[in-house]
């Protein structure tokens, strides 16, 4: 599946298919660290003085101007799966603590799935954790260089997240392909994913998102196609087609390779369905995105249009009150402009989805009127998800986010007001999600500012918060955005206060608070997690990802 903030960013149980270059992507810095480290949840740090506030950011930003540096990838939420730490009597983080076997360094991409976690370095190494890779939850190398190839080529792979089908290495196809072609082995049984009939001239998969049992793609022509992973996988239509799914699968060749896997359901063999099968009933329309939640479909046009289908027993294809069929079996429009007075221009330029939660980023304009940028919700708020202060079962109807839709600054280049764009939104998969929506807070920042630290992108978080995946130390959901305190050390830097401050803003009537946690860019040299370098002044920005009720928060790179 792909990792781009326009695509899912969930490993699921049965494979990691990987695309293009945008991808899951980390790596490793063993070598320095800030002066003022993150402290381990059982660590208490000293409250500093009044008198003492001053001179320690001054401190702080001279240290930060001499040596600056990524931080070690930080999470916070379940262990249960030794996907955060490998201690196994620990099963949940309730603060935010360093993940220090991924070392302080630039990640491509890091994802948190429910029992393992995986990163890709800057090489396009993949590196994997968590009882559901290893049992023991230590890391491995996974697949080697693959990202890459994929970077350049637009090709599709999987590899299996099992540890045990990893290391058969049955099948020698790809894996001589690959040698003659790198020069070395890649490590793991790995399988390219190709389309039924093969795609045009100039064509390659641009768009890929994973659900619990399906796949689907969209290529740069805009045709899209779908790949089950499991039996399941049509259940509720979520493949765009009317059959049913089965299949046979390839038996390893011998009897030790088979008595390592039986234990495994036949879908964890990544040969359990290789070949994509276009979807009929979208022919002729142009899909510049696909997403995918548990068992739900979405396409997003080029022209800002959303089309979806599958389950909706929760609302979370968000057709309206109107539309409270639980399963939508062919690709119905979702007329987004309905929530909006007559004559205003709606265009959708996001699309997330995970578990029975819908997003929709939306730019509107309405003639004689500043063009704003909204953040709407649909399917199951239980858990807060929706934001929008209630917790209901079932939202058929997307509803305005409020706290993070419609804002606004003033442009000192164009003495207007400006939209406050919606960097990126990561929900978490989980029945009980939670979701980060990053705020584009420093486009009209002055450059030297950002440089010196004093502007960053906001952060907001809300949802579920059972195993504290929220990150502000409690165990109760939000129903209504709100920010997050400063995390990283740097960004104490400046004109922000030190100590904490008694109540942070979760309203659009609260006042901002001035210590807040705000994500920035920089640059740093890249290392794998064993410490070796692998390349030089690489940029990045501070990512927050929500994973299954965990998050994490690191430096992705930019490509």
């Amino acid at each position: 599946m792909s990792f781009t903030a326009s695509s899912s960013r969930v490993l699921r149980s049965r494979a990691i298919p990987l695309v293009a270059a945008s991808t899951l992507s980390i790596s490793i810095y063993a070598v320095y660290n800030y002066s003022f480290p993150l402290r381990a949840d059982s660590e208490t740090p000293p409250a500093p003085s009044a008198s003492s506030t001053s001179a320690l950011i001054k401190r702080q930003n001279a240290i930060l101007a001499a040596s600056p540096g990524p931080h070690t990838p930080i999470a916070w939420g379940t262990n249960r799966y030794l996907t955060l730490s490998s201690d196994q009597s620990t099963t949940v983080l309730k603060k935010p603590t360093p993940l220090s076997r991924l070392g302080s360094t630039p990640y491509r991409d890091i994802v948190l799935a429910e029992q393992y976690g995986a990163c890709v370095d800057a090489n396009g190494d993949l590196w994997m954790w968590g009882a559901g890779y290893d049992p023991s939850g230590e890391m491995g190398k996974s697949l080697k260089g693959k990202l890459i190839a994929l970077s350049s080529s637009g090709k599709l792979y999987a590899v299996s997240a099992s540890k045990a089908f990893q290391d058969q290495k049955i099948y020698k196809e790809e894996m001589s392909w690959w040698s003659w072609l790198f020069g070395s082995s890649p490590g793991v049984d790995f399988i390219e994913l190709k389309p039924e009939s093969s795609l045009k001239r100039g064509e390659r998969w641009k768009s890929v998102a994973v659900g619990t049992h399906h796949l689907l793609a969209a290529t740069t022509k805009g045709r899209t196609f779908s790949l089950p992973l499991t039996p399941a996988a049509n259940s509720h239509r979520q493949l765009g087609t009317n059959e049913e799914f089965s299949t046979s699968f390839p038996v390893p060749s011998s009897p030790q390779a088979l008595s390592k896997v039986s234990e495994l359901p036949p879908e964890s063999d990544i040969r359990f369905a290789t070949r994509l099968k276009e979807i009929h009933l979208l022919k002729g329309i142009n899909v510049a995105q696909v997403a995918a939640s548990d068992r739900t479909s979405f396409m997003r046009t080029s022209n800002g249009k959303v089309l979806g289908f599958g389950a909706n027993e929760a609302g979370q294809i968000g057709l309206g009150t109107g539309g409270t069929i639980e399963i939508i079996q062919v690709p119905v429009e979702i007329v987004l402009a309905k929530n909006y007075p007559s004559g205003t221009s709606v265009e959708c330029i996001d699309v997330v989805a995970a578990g029975q939660s819908t997003f929709f980023t939306v730019r509107r304009a309405t003639p004689g009127s500043s063009t704003l940028i909204d953040l709407l919700s649909c399917g199951n708020g239980m858990s807060g998800s929706l934001g929008n202060g209630l917790w209901s079962s079932a939202g058929f109807a997307p509803v305005k986010v409020k706290t993070v839709s419609g804002l606004q600054e003033y442009s000192e280049k164009t003495k207007s007001f400006v939209p406050v764009e919606i960097h990126s939104i990561s929900a978490a998969p989980s029945s009980a999600a939670h979701v980060f929506a990053v705020l584009d807070t420093v486009a009209q920042a002055d450059k030297d500012g950002l440089q010196k630290g004093l502007y960053g992108r906001d952060v907001m978080v809300w949802g579920g918060n059972g195993d504290y995946q929220l990150g502000n130390g409690k165990r109760s959901s939000l129903a209504v955005p709100q920010h997050l305190l400063p995390i990283i050390p740097r960004l104490l830097s400046g004109t922000a206060a030190v100590t904490a401050e008694s109540g942070l803003s979760s309203g659009t009537l609260s006042p901002m608070p001035h210590s807040r946690l705000q994500l920035h860019d920089g640059k740093a040299n890249a290392y794998d997690p064993e410490g070796k370098l692998l390349k030089r002044n690489v940029k990045y920005e501070e990512t927050v990802v929500a994973g299954w009720n965990a998050s994490v928060l690191y430096n992705k790179i930019k490509l």
